[in-house]
């Protein structure tokens, strides 16, 4: 009989590594959420929002004025919709549960409290310097990565020893 023979075989391993940045934003009451400017989306998804809310607010006041003085359950229905509709919105922005997270500690003292319109815009208000923030890292990196790629084309000869600038 032959005799077996053990090949062993060689591996090789690298790591590839991504330039996303990522963002811890925290609020008072201790919860989270992660964002990131390399997100193409989430400064469109943040402003279309503002612009959402607005409408959404306007709606409710135009529909508020329709209904009589005396009929304040319909009234506090169409407030309970815009804020049901206002948690929808910044949610679709930052993801599923970002607003009970932003109102945890108002949560926590009354569960089934439900934010108003000052409440969504304050809301909004505090994540405008986040998302200022994450604009200003994608345009570094878009400077950044432009200068790399730009390095490839320029004449490299002031790096060689012996050669004047």
């Amino acid at each position: 009989m032959g005799e077996m023979v053990s090949m062993q075989l060689k591996r090789e391993s690298i790591k590839a590594e991504n330039r996303v940045m990522l963002m811890d934003v925290e609020f008072c009451n201790g919860d989270k959420i992660i964002v990131s400017g390399n997100d193409i989306s989430i400064i469109d998804r943040f402003m279309y929002a503002g612009e959402r809310l607005e409408a959404l607010a306007d709606e409710m006041e135009q529909k508020e004025k329709e209904i009589s003085e005396k009929d304040y359950r319909k009234k506090i229905e169409e407030r309970k919709y815009f804020s049901d509709k206002a948690a929808e919105i910044m949610d679709g922005v930052f993801g599923e549960g970002t607003t009970r997270k932003f109102f945890g500690d108002v949560y926590k003292a009354i569960p089934n409290f439900q934010p108003d319109y000052e409440c969504f815009m304050d809301f909004w208000d505090a994540l405008i310097p986040v998302i200022e923030k994450l604009s200003d890292h994608k345009v570094k990196l878009e400077k950044l990565a432009s200068r790399k790629r730009m390095e490839k084309y320029q004449p490299q000869d002031h790096k060689k020893p012996g050669t004047k600038k």
